[in-house]
């Protein structure tokens, strides 16, 4: 890590059993943008609990089913106990991240911690994993907003 920065891997061509991945024990996902437009949120939510093992991906560049493969592959492989997200909030292809961390956990890995933020004109909010799940169910939103 050069200048505090750190060391941010591509999804897809990070080995599911990379040492880095192990020995970290926990993965920051991170849309592709987030590295040049926030540097400094990605710097410190890298740096949050123990640290992290820090891969970016872009679901605009690669479809979310290969996307979700290799992340529940890692999860399992590498042993990791926390997988958090943090992308730009309103970006379409970005939230399918916060879904597919939701769905790994609903269906292969109930053990996993996981958490959620978006970044907001510079402000991190954090979002709770039934707001992701909610967020899927357009007729739930509308229902709520009519309320």
């Amino acid at each position: 890590m050069s200048s505090g920065v750190p060391q941010i891997d591509y999804l897809m061509r990070t080995n599911v059993g990379d040492r880095s991945l192990r020995e970290k024990g926990n993965l920051l996902l991170i849309g592709s943008c987030m590295e040049k437009r926030f540097p400094e949120i990605v710097k410190k939510y890298s740096e949050m609990d123990v640290g992290y093992a820090v891969l970016h991906v872009c679901l605009e560049e690669t479809h979310v089913n290969q996307a979700g493969f290799k992340i529940a592959t890692i999860i399992r492989y590498s042993g990791m106990k926390k997988v958090t997200v943090l992308t730009i909030d309103g970006i379409p292809h970005c939230v399918q991240l916060h879904y597919v961390v939701e769905d790994i956990k609903r269906h292969f890995t109930s053990e996993i911690e996981t958490a959620h933020y978006v970044v907001e004109k510079g402000d991190v909010c954090e979002i709770s994993a039934s707001a992701v799940k909610r967020s899927r169910h357009l007729s739930k939103i509308q229902k709520a907003m009519n309320s």
